[in-house]
């Protein structure tokens, strides 16, 4: 059996409207990167980033969900176990921003009741476009 390699382990999910830019958190978070064309994730992808923390190694498993209604089935299977969710909004699309109440929605359907929550307003670099 491999040794594991870290102390805590903690599935974290981005969820919100499709083009909200939760793939580019992702990247951005993982492996530094922004990529300017977008790419819609298909159903859900994830990432692995170990961070340390007060002397303790966390291996966290950051997953992307898809924001397209057809992917709704696939994608909230996986809210269960989660540990912390993010809810993405676009500053410069309004009705991603009304759309959070139905993502918290889905949370309370799907996701542990003791689950983290934060909501994150993405593409503050888009200002102008507000």
């Amino acid at each position: 059996m491999a040794k594991k390699t870290y102390d805590l382990l903690f599935k974290l999910l981005l969820i919100g409207d499709s083009g909200v830019g939760k793939t580019c958190i992702l990247f951005r978070f993982s492996d530094d990167a922004f990529h300017t064309t977008f790419i819609s994730t298909i159903g859900i992808d994830f990432k692995i980033k170990t961070i340390e923390l007060k002397g303790k190694k966390i291996k966290l498993q950051i997953w992307d969900t898809a924001g397209q209604e057809r992917f709704h089935t696939i994608t909230t299977s996986y809210y269960r176990g989660a540990m912390g969710i993010m809810l993405v909004y676009d500053i410069t699309n309004t009705k991603s921003f009304d759309n959070i109440a139905k993502w918290l929605r889905y949370i309370d359907e799907h996701a542990n009741e003791d689950v983290e929550k934060m909501i994150l307003g993405n593409k503050c670099d888009m200002e102008e476009q507000r």
